[in-house]
């Protein structure tokens, strides 16, 4: 970022968000930070939601381009790296970043050219594994350890804040090559999953789930690039062919 561009912003994910006027809070403290980008997954009450413009404090230009999406996987289809804000410790676990230094990190991707999405759950139960295996990143804030809990809009909050400090301070590195959007990742998962479940790879139905979302969670982290992502699919290709 040079002279009075505005930086390259990431785009906020609320995840099944639940009440309207979260969301509405979400917005104004989004706006507050500059952040204008809103995609909603699944939001329980509907959409268009009056209940957010009560509480959005003329923070209306977010909700007005807020999109709305079925599943995860379409809302992050375009995305070529994915933030996941979370305060529990999980078995997926990407590495994680604090605050501070994942904004810069998001900084560096969004000047590169990369869009980027940050994950925020539900109100009540925040991020799930299936949510977070698609994450390459982990984001977490520094809250007391015996009561980290945060609602849903002062996490939205927090992010902002550090990303606008981040923004202002200048991106501190980019990756060389770009990795693949998660819409050129998820035809190889689907395939890879559909080739292990035709050779009796997922031992009990109730395991699969687990054992899927562990498999996106190593291929979220690993951040392919258009020439890794080829490779997999030739090798999976070779394989395949040779069982034929």
């Amino acid at each position: 970022m040079s002279g009075n561009a505005s930086p390259a912003r990431p785009i906020i994910v609320l995840v099944e968000p639940q009440l309207g006027e979260n969301i509405g809070m979400c917005a104004r403290a989004m706006l507050n930070c500059g952040l204008d980008r809103l995609r909603l997954v699944r939001p329980r009450d509907g959409w268009p939601n009056p209940a957010a413009v009560a509480t959005a404090a003329d923070a209306d230009e977010v909700l007005a381009k807020a999109e709305v999406f079925a599943n995860l996987d379409d809302a992050l289809a375009d995305c070529r790296h994915v933030v996941a804000a979370t305060a529990r410790k999980r078995s997926l676990a990407a590495p994680v970043l604090e605050a501070e230094a994942a904004a810069h990190q998001i900084v560096g991707w969004c000047d590169g050219g990369a869009e980027t999405a940050v994950l925020f759950g539900a109100e009540a139960s925040g991020l799930d594994n299936t949510s977070i295996a698609r994450a390459d990143r982990i984001l977490t804030f520094s809250t007391n350890p015996a009561f980290p809990s945060l609602n849903l809009a002062q996490s939205v909050l927090l992010f902002g804040w550090e990303w606008r400090r981040a923004a202002a301070a200048g991106a501190t590195g980019v990756e060389e090559e770009e990795p693949v959007s998660r819409g050129d990742l998820t035809p190889f998962l689907a395939r890879l999953e559909e080739a292990l479940e035709a050779r009796g790879f997922f031992l009990t139905p109730d395991l699969r789930p687990t054992t899927e979302a562990t498999l996106r969670s190593l291929f979220s982290r690993a951040t392919p690039t258009e020439r890794e992502l080829a490779l997999l699919q030739g090798v999976l290709t070779a394989l395949l062919r040779r069982e034929s």
